[in-house]
């Protein structure tokens, strides 16, 4: 076996504590100036005892036990590992740099607690301190009343009809519909050209027309349409399915909400980041990226909606494991959004039309 220091770790201090950080898998770890002097003159793969060799006064037997300690702790990396081929695959995918790089992997694959856990929280957090207003109000002498929004407005009608509404009814929604809800979000209706050739329209803006998201539908229950996994082709509006051994629970994939389990199907939205690097080299572009997960999602709540379907949103996914599933090529290409959708339940959607009406 062959090790090297990992080249995705980053250091910081935390009450006098050296804090080490592998960004790629998530691990801290409390550490000594010295070990970063070691792990720094350390540069290429090496036995694990070769420890011994950068580090005063240990033996070879103390530097193999340090160094699988390392290992486990992520600050040393195994030749040939499914880490060292992330390490690979980000030297080689990756160019917005350190800091826009810890915020993309270190929000990947959170622990996620029960609903009932986070009410908890909130009411915990509500006796101890006040919410921040929600909205602000202008000084009724400098109000300018607009006119009414929703008189005669179909489209503003239908964007109010909207509502996230967690509980099923009738599981099973139509191939058209599917396909309506797709198409809104990433449907590709022509063409435009920059300087470097064709570039595509979509029904959502995108920031230089890189269109970085593929759209990924884990179907449970679709008239039409196996269950299985899909992927949607935006230019030649289809579907492929992708070889899974079993479709996996609903809940498996956003962060063990148990309430997705009863929906028709999941829409995940994966960025292939490489698209959007390699006109914007600055990591400003990062952002744009997420927001533009919002163009798509709203697209396709309000085609939802248009159909009678609740369209769920949410963030809280399980990026590993539909990773894995889907079988990305690179630490560049992840899930960042989805939506799931169903027909909701009517007394619930009721209940949600007239709490919001208040």
């Amino acid at each position: 076996m062959l090790v090297r220091p990992s080249r995705t770790l980053v250091f910081t201090h935390d009450d006098q504590t050296l804090i080490g950080c592998n960004f790629l898998s998530r691990k801290t770890f409390a550490c000594s100036p010295d070990l970063v002097a070691v792990l720094n003159a350390w540069t290429k793969w090496q036995p694990p005892y070769a420890l011994a060799a950068l580090a005063e006064g240990l033996t070879e037997e103390e530097a193999d036990d340090l160094s699988r300690q390392l290992i486990e702790l992520s600050a040393l990396v195994v030749e040939g590992s499914e880490l060292a081929a992330r390490e690979a695959s980000f030297e080689r995918d990756w160019s917005w740099g350190i800091p826009t790089a810890l915020m993309h992997f270190c929000v990947q694959n959170p622990d996620y607690i029960t609903a009932e856990e986070a009410a908890q929280r909130q009411v915990d957090k509500a006796a101890d301190s006040t919410s921040p207003t929600l909205w602000l109000r202008n000084a009724p002498d400098q109000a300018i009343r607009l006119p009414e929004a929703l008189d005669g407005n179909e489209l503003f009608r239908l964007m109010a009809r909207r509502r996230t509404v967690r509980k099923a009814g009738a599981q099973t929604i139509t191939l058209k519909q599917l396909s309506d809800c797709l198409f809104a979000g990433l449907g590709i209706t022509g063409e435009t050209h920059g300087v470097t050739g064709s570039l595509p329209l979509s029904m959502t803006p995108s920031g230089g027309a890189r269109n970085p998201y593929e759209a990924y539908i884990f179907a449970r229950s679709v008239d039409g349409l196996a269950p299985g996994i899909y992927h949607y082709s935006a230019l030649d509006h289809d579907l492929g399915r992708i070889e899974a051994s079993c479709l996996p629970k609903l809940s498996e994939l956003t962060g063990t909400q148990e309430w997705a389990d009863e929906m028709a199907c999941l829409i995940v939205l994966a960025a292939d980041l490489r698209r959007t690097m390699w006109k914007y080299e600055d990591p400003n572009a990062y952002r744009v990226v997420l927001i533009e997960a919002g163009h798509i999602g709203q697209n396709i709540m309000l085609a939802a909606t248009h159909h009678d379907l609740t369209a769920c949103p949410t963030a809280a996914l399980s990026h590993a494991r539909i990773s894995q599933l889907l079988k990305f090529d690179s630490v560049a290409v992840a899930p960042i959004y989805a939506l799931t959708l169903a027909r909701p339940d009517r007394a619930e959607f009721e209940r949600t039309s007239k709490a919001m009406a208040h």
